[in-house]
């Protein structure tokens, strides 16, 4: 995982809503044209290898980054080294960066995180955004896992995945990407599954919507 802490010159820099889509297009301007493009499965969806969660604290931020792919993590590091953090015509006072090894081999972790899961109603074309506790929520975050994982490794998963909410906050937070709102929960599940499977997830993120500062994933002891 790539941390980045980066700081603006003022706290009247209004561009917290704007800083999901500016820091994807930054990472696209630094990875290969294959991960802008994406991953298509056999249903048609579009899935990404890597996801990120931004912090704001005044005029502090906070980035996390993470990829399938680790090479990426450090290609992005270095080109903040080299050239700056790059957001747009923002500019940041000082930048920091470090990388964190989360890599698991267990068959079972507990994790929390603004997870995204929606359906679309038919008549008005909108999102309907799933709070975790209910039992829709599991089933579109559980195939939307199964799909990526096809997606991105080209075969079917066989083993074990079950995701259980331990708890939820009751209200919901909106997120923007650009000026599209999102609404998730904060919440804690506990995955049972096999370490390939856990690791995509905490390399990639889990529901959906997860290039858009959704669907990252903390890793929490207990």
């Amino acid at each position: 995982m790539l941390i980045i802490i980066a700081r603006t010159a003022t706290e009247r820099l209004k561009i917290k809503r704007a800083m999901a889509r500016l820091f994807q297009a930054f990472i696209y301007s630094v990875l290969p044209e294959k991960e802008h493009n994406g991953y298509k499965h056999a249903s048609g969806k579009i899935f990404k290898s890597t996801n990120f969660r931004i912090r704001y604290f005044k005029n502090r931020f906070e980035i996390d980054f993470t990829a399938l792919e680790k090479m990426y993590e450090r290609d992005l590091a270095m080109a903040i080294l080299k050239d700056g953090l790059k957001l747009g015509e923002v500019h940041f006072a000082d930048t920091t960066v470090s990388i964190a090894d989360r890599h698991t081999e267990a068959q079972e972790m507990t994790v929390r995180g603004f997870v995204c899961a929606a359906i679309k109603n038919n008549v008005t074309g909108k999102k309907i955004f799933i709070e975790p506790g209910e039992e829709k929520h599991n089933a579109i975050v559980t195939n939307h896992s199964l799909q990526k994982f096809e997606a991105l490794f080209g075969r079917a998963y066989e083993g074990e995945l079950k995701i259980e909410v331990l708890k939820q906050q009751p209200e919901g937070r909106i997120f923007y990407y650009d000026k599209t709102p999102y609404k998730a929960w904060m919440a804690t599940y506990k995955i049972t599954a096999e370490p390939e499977m856990l690791n995509l997830l905490i390399d990639t993120g889990l529901g959906g919507d997860s290039m858009k500062n959704l669907g990252f994933l903390e890793v929490v002891d207990v």
